[in-house]
Order: structure tokens, then sequence, then C-alpha cells
């Protein structure tokens, strides 16, 4: 009859150890997959408070960023809303030019020198409207123009 082989209690530890020292090499840093073993390795040698404090890092650079593009956004939005307030000002304005083309037309009635002046005049209006209409108007070249337009409606209108 065969007999097992005993081990000893030096032979235990030996093993216990390299399987410790193995396990030591092989370790997870990730909390969620790490062994017990790792656990405690990670925790006394400072690796899970190194990840927390990259995580907080990290978080703190996105809020950063966050509150950088909040501060953008809100002024584009005060921009869009000046931009709508210029583009409403100038349709007002082309309004108030077509009410004096209105009257240019009805004073220049028989009179087509005054007829052909006024066409042209509605022609720059016309362009000009485009302009506001499409979105590339300057606001301020704009109501220069406008107010050179209107003049001369009401030079034709007398």
């Amino acid at each position: 009859m065969a007999t097992k082989p005993s081990l000893s209690p030096l032979s235990i530890a030996i093993a216990a150890g390299m399987m410790l020292v193995l396990a030591g090499c092989m370790g997870s840093t990730n909390p969620e997959t790490a062994s017990l073993l790792d656990n405690i390795k990670n925790l006394s040698s400072g690796e899970y408070d190194r990840q927390i404090a990259a995580n907080q890092a990290e978080a703190a650079a996105i809020k950063r960023n966050n509150t950088t593009a909040q501060s953008e956004i809100a002024g584009l939005e005060t921009q869009k809303r000046a931009n709508a307030s210029a583009i409403a000002s100038m349709r007002s304005q082309i309004a108030r030019t077509r009410q004096s083309a209105s009257a240019a037309r009805a004073a220049a009635a028989g009179n087509q020198a005054r007829l052909d002046q006024v066409s042209a005049l509605d022609a720059q209006l016309a362009a000009v409207s485009e302009e506001v209409n499409a979105g590339t108007a300057d606001p301020a070249i704009t109501q220069d123009e406008l107010r050179r337009i209107r003049a001369a409606y009401h030079a034709i209108s007398g």
C-alpha cells in the first residue's frame, strides 16, 4: 500500500508565500475585479487614493469645461437676441421705407422721369430687403442705406 507524501509546515508556508507573491504580481487595481488580497494591497499602497484623486481631478476639469461652455452658450444667446432685435428693427425700417415708396409713387403719377426714379429706388430697397432676409446685412450700413432711400422717396414726394 502506497502512502501519501506528507507536507511539512515549512512546505506549506513556502507554497503560501509563493502564492502571495504571484497574487501580488498578477493583481488587479480595479476595485470591481480585484481580489481581497488585491484590494488590501491597493488600499495599503495608496493605489485607490491615487485613482480617486485622478477621478476627482478629471471631474473638476469636466466641471470647468461645462462652466466655460455654459458661459459661451449664454454669450451666444445674448448675441442671438441682439441679432433678432437688429433684424426686427431693420424690417420695421424697411416697412416705413415702403410706405415712403407708396407716397412717392402716388406723387410721381403721370411724370415718367419721377416714376423711373421711384423704380430705381424700389430696386435698391428690394436689394437691401434681400440682404436683411438672408441675414447678411450689416445693421449700421443698412440703416444708412434705408435713410438715404427714404430721403430720396421724400424728395420725389415733394
